[in-house]
């Protein structure tokens, strides 16, 4: 490569870096909780680990006692949403989404089919959302959020070429030597290290992010501009609804043939649409049957899940309320290598094939990037004098590391709340997570501000984020009874990775130095 070349490549890495690397590790650790972000919904709250019962692994799903709990709940919508037990959650969801009006969402017990309150937390929605939108408006976070990935990946592409000699660096760290040779050298480990899945999520990140720009372009490719038709051939057709209503399909016997129709495919959502309610006429006020479901002749059930053995893995089925018969289906598996390309996207990015140790690794190597984005406006600051009052150390220091310790602190004040017993409907238990954590980052950004010695403030903030995760384990013990130990599957299973978090981040803060070092002769 020539130098010229080669110059201008390291100058685009750097400046791409720099201008987009503070954004980048906003999304970038709220990634890591969005990666969980099923596990620590269930185990934020004690009432969904306590609707376990053995005979949820034993009887399969009811679609047909669901429905009639929804209605004996007054669930009564036509259109709605269902989303069966899984090997996470031991419980049933069915919601009903109106723009403009608050979700209806209810909650029930996978083996009783009876409702029981739903979670008064939403910690997981608020760092989930960070990630996907940086809480913004629909759709500019989203569109922010897809221009922070593609930053990434230029960046990535651009380091790529610039760092040649790419063996030598992979095992390469001088601890003893220079600040600035240890930067470079830890920067280029986690760069190397985890380059192919930090390709990866900025890739899938920046097409999920840019999906609402991205979608007219494809459905003019291959469907001539209709975006309407490229949704239905995707998605299936939504119901058509005529005003004449006929009994219900029996709806088990659908359940059954998704055994051949979608073989090897776990379900994940269920969308009726075109069911109805409707009282029969000359009903005896002592009856109990004073109404029963029927359907619009129009109606459907939709059924959408993931393959268990394909990357490219959406598949979805749709039937007819009223008669069962199958209207569309919707799979990638044998299609073009483009199109199999593009589903792969979300399981790619979300992990939704593998197992726990895959999603473990990805979250291994998202944390590597938050530190090869730290190294880097180090590096840059380091490289051209300046020193720890420049805006932009300032800036990731406080909102980069704010970022981590509001989130600790956070998870911490949530278990702290359930010794208050917020009910649900209060909202009071989420308010008290928004305000803890807006609060204590707003704090932590201005803390650069008024604490001089950057590298004190950095062992500050280790110690705080390891503190508040260690407060979350013995919070949650102390008003749960959920001592870390006596607990088992999900809810031990983020106990551990809090506890190694809080380890990983002691560990960080015994590392540390105090100060930098004159370089070794």
């Amino acid at each position: 490569m020539e130098q010229h070349t080669h110059k201008r490549l390291y100058s685009a890495h750097a400046w791409v870096g720099i201008i987009s690397g503070i954004l980048l590790f906003i999304v970038t650790f709220s990634g890591i909780p969005a990666l969980f972000d099923h596990e620590i919904e269930y185990w934020q709250y004690p009432g969904y680990s306590e609707q376990h019962r053995s005979e949820v692994k034993q009887q399969p799903f009811n679609l047909e006692r669901t429905l009639q709990a929804s209605k004996d709940l007054g669930f009564q919508h036509d259109n709605f949403f269902i989303q069966p037990a899984n090997e996470i959650n031991n419980h049933v969801i069915l919601a009903h989404f109106e723009k403009g009006k608050e979700p209806d969402i209810r909650y029930l017990n996978a083996s009783s089919y009876q409702q029981f309150n739903a979670s008064p937390s939403e910690l997981n929605h608020l760092l989930a959302h960070l990630h996907t939108d940086l809480h913004l408006p629909n759709p500019w976070g989203r569109y922010l959020v897809g221009l922070s990935g593609m930053a990434m990946l230029l960046a990535i592409i651009a380091g790529i070429f610039i760092h040649i000699k790419w063996r030598k660096e992979f095992v390469m760290l001088r601890p003893k030597r220079s600040w600035r040779l240890l930067l470079t050298d830890q920067h280029k480990l986690l760069g190397l290290w985890s380059l192919p899945f930090t390709f990866i999520l900025a890739f899938t990140g920046t097409i999920l992010g840019l999906l609402g720009l991205i979608s007219p372009i494809l459905a003019l490719a291959a469907f001539n501009g209709d975006v309407e038709k490229a949704t239905v051939a995707v998605l299936g057709p939504t119901a058509e609804v005529t005003g004449e209503y006929s009994p219900v399909y029996p709806l088990n016997k659908l359940s059954e043939r998704l055994t051949i129709d979608l073989p090897d495919t776990s379900i994940e959502f269920i969308q009726v649409s075109g069911l109805n309610i409707i009282a029969p006429e000359n009903t005896d006020k002592t009856s109990k049957e004073t109404s029963k479901l029927v359907t619009d002749i129009g109606g459907i059930i939709k059924f959408s899940g993931y393959h268990d053995d394909k990357l490219s893995n959406l598949e979805t089925v749709t039937y007819s309320l009223s008669t069962g018969e199958r209207i569309h289906q919707g799979s990638f598996i044998g299609k073009g290598a483009f199109q199999r390309i593009f589903a792969a996207v979300t399981p790619l990015h979300y992990v939704l094939f593998g197992n726990t140790w895959l999603k473990v690794f990805y979250a291994l190597s998202a944390l590597a990037a938050c530190g090869l984005i730290l190294t880097g406006n180090m590096l840059w600051l380091h490289r051209r004098g300046h020193g720890a009052q420049h805006w932009l150390s300032k800036s990731t220091l406080g909102i980069c590391g704010g970022l981590v310790v509001a989130t600790s602190i956070t998870f911490a004040a949530s278990q702290i709340s359930y010794a208050f017993k917020f009910s649900t409907e209060s909202g009071l238990h989420h308010l008290s997570e928004e305000v803890v954590f807006w609060s204590s980052w707003g704090l932590m950004i201005l803390a650069p501000y008024f604490i001089k010695d950057s590298f004190k403030l950095s062992h500050y903030f280790l110690r705080l984020t390891s503190l508040g995760l260690i407060f979350t384990l013995i919070a949650d013990g102390l008003f749960n009874q959920r001592w870390i130990g006596l607990t088992q599957g999900w809810v031990l299973n983020i106990q551990m990775g809090i506890l190694f978090s809080a380890l990983l981040f002691i560990y960080l803060d015994w590392k540390l130095p105090n100060s930098i070092k004159p370089k070794s002769k």
